[in-house]
Parts: C-alpha cells; structure tokens; sequence
C-alpha cells in the first residue's frame, strides 16, 4: 500500500470507540442502547459472554470425552479443572446484579466514565471470544498421540480462563464504583 493511499479501514477501526466494538462483537446490542436501555443492554452482554463460555466447556467436556476414550489420563485434571471454573465463571456472569441499573435511574453519569466501562466490557468480551476459540481448538486439534501439546493448551487456556476472570472482576468493581459515586 502506498503512503498516498492510507489504510482506511485500518483508520476506520482505530477510530472506533469501545462501544462500536461491543456492538460488533454481541448482536442486537445496539438497539438496546439507542432506546437507552441500558439495563437489558447489560442483560444481553452478560447472557451473550455467559453462552460462550458455555460452549467452551462444552468443548471442553467434549475433548475429556476423547482424553477418556483415548486412556489419556495425563491431562484429565487439567480438562476437569478448566471446566469447573468456566462453569463458575459462566454462572458469576450469567447471575450477577444487574449492572448498569443507576444509567436509567436519575443518576448522571458523564461520557468518560460510560466510555472506561465499555472499555471494560470490551476488554472481557475480547478475552471471552478468545477463550471460547481456545477451547474449541483443543477440542478439535486434539491427538492422542501428543498428550504434550495439548498439556501446553491447557496451560494457555488456564491462563485465559484467569485473564478473563481478573477482567470481569475489574469490571464489576468498575460498574460498582460508579453506581456508588453516582447515588
């Protein structure tokens, strides 16, 4: 590409704020927020994020299966372990209080601090999506043949798993802070 022809969609997804990026990621988000209902926005968000890491473990369950059937018992922990803590972590998601709920009560809130929580949000949904691809990658990569390189995935994946926990903490703490500032 030429330095006369810059590269606009590059520029185009630079220039995007956060909640453009949400609205890409978790279909019908957008609608919502234009009513400025910002509570069943949240709702949409949380149930959407809880869905994918449903599936994750579900093609977690599926690769234990195939460890199983495979008398693969080496990573059989690891398998379980990862599965109990997106199963945890897909019900906090799923359950927890309804976030946003001070955005429709009279509570002001200015643009900065609506902007640092779709950061948050962002930031979760893009570690959630990864991790949902992690996961079906095991699944359908797995060999029995090289127990060592799927150790090394669910090493990574237990990271991600972590990652995306710490990133739903931030952003609980985040949209708590604000409701209380705001009330």
């Amino acid at each position: 590409m030429s330095t006369e022809n810059p590269d606009i969609k590059g520029k185009v997804e630079e220039s995007r704020d956060n909640f453009k990026k949400l609205e890409l990621l978790i279909p019908g988000l957008r609608g919502y927020r234009q009513r400025e209902d910002v509570r069943v926005a949240d709702e949409l968000l949380r149930n959407q994020m809880a869905d994918r890491l449903d599936r994750a473990r579900a093609s977690l369950e599926s690769l234990r299966r195939k460890v199983v059937g495979a008398g693969d018992y080496s990573s059989l922990g690891q398998v379980g372990s990862a599965i109990s803590q997106l199963q945890a972590l897909s019900g906090e998601v799923r359950h927890a209080q309804q976030g946003y709920s001070g955005f429709v009560a009279p509570i002001k809130i200015d643009q900065s601090k609506l902007e640092e929580l779709y950061s948050y949000d962002y930031s979760f949904v893009s570690a959630v999506v990864n991790l949902e691809a992690a996961a079906g990658k095991l699944d359908s990569t797995y060999d029995p043949a090289s127990s060592s390189t799927l150790l090394g995935g669910l090493s990574e994946l237990a990271k991600m798993i972590s990652d995306a926990r710490a990133k739903w903490s931030t952003r609980l703490e985040a949209v708590e802070g604000i409701l209380i500032q705001g009330s």
